[in-house]
């Protein structure tokens, strides 16, 4: 399912793997300018779906149509931004495709959302002063896309810097196989440096390195991989940022 229908997520430069000289940046964007139009699937709503039920399940605190202020980053066309938006104040979506990100607007305004309720930007977050006007917020949320980044640490790192004090970073992706096995069709991997996808300590680590608290990391649900059949172990970690920060 995954390796048809990735969630329009961003990559960074910093691989430290053999694949260090390849831009997953750049092959992501241009993958996702293109698919953009094929967002909205019958597998990636379902998929769609089955992530905001396990987020909404395991953390219903996290979620207050009053208060709550997300940051939803590698957001695609706007999937879980569109399924999340009734349960929270305000969602601001980030990608790196400009396609993604302009289907991403049009749909909120035809649903008749003003853009402080929900809006997307198109760009690549680093964590410098003044991004996102200096917004901070008490939730980032980020499905299906941390495959597709070679750096996890360093994407978590960054991520971090954009929650509140006692907010909460949100993670739903593909954990590794027990056997260790490829996960995703040779055809992808040009976008996906995690093609075995993602190990609890490889997630722990870049939470905890990012300074990250109380992490944990349940699973969620099994879905078939539609391009090659085979069964995947969904997964939500949670990490939360210190309430003394900042």
């Amino acid at each position: 399912m995954a390796d048809e229908i990735h969630t329009h997520g961003q990559g960074h430069n910093s691989a430290h793997t053999h694949e260090h000289h390849h831009d997953f940046a750049q092959a992501n964007k241009a993958f996702f300018d293109h698919h953009a139009h094929e967002a909205h699937h019958p597998d990636a709503l379902k998929l769609r779906e089955k992530n905001v039920r396990a987020m909404l399940r395991a953390y219903p605190q996290l979620f207050d149509e009053e208060r709550t202020t997300v940051l939803d980053y590698a957001c695609g066309v706007g999937l879980l931004s569109q399924a999340l938006c009734p349960h929270v104040k305000s969602i601001v979506g980030v990608d790196i495709s400009q396609a993604s990100v302009d289907q991403y607007n049009a749909q909120a305004s035809n649903q008749g959302l003003e853009p402080e309720e929900m809006r997307a930007v198109c760009g690549e977050l680093t964590g410098a002063p003044g991004e996102l006007d200096g917004a901070r917020f008490d939730l980032v949320v980020c499905c299906a896309s941390y495959h597709h980044f070679p750096s996890i640490e360093e994407t978590t790192r960054i991520l971090a810097t954009f929650l509140k004090p006692g907010g909460s970073l949100l993670v739903a992706d593909i954990r590794a196989a027990p056997d260790g096995r490829e996960l995703f069709k040779p055809s992808h991997h040009h976008i996906v440096p995690h093609k075995h996808g993602l190990s609890e300590d490889a997630v722990r680590a870049a939470f905890e390195g990012a300074g990250l608290e109380d992490f944990e990391m349940r699973d969620a649900f099994r879905a078939k991989m539609s391009a090659t059949g085979q069964e995947t172990q969904w997964f939500v970690a949670r990490g939360v940022k210190p309430a003394q920060s900042e």
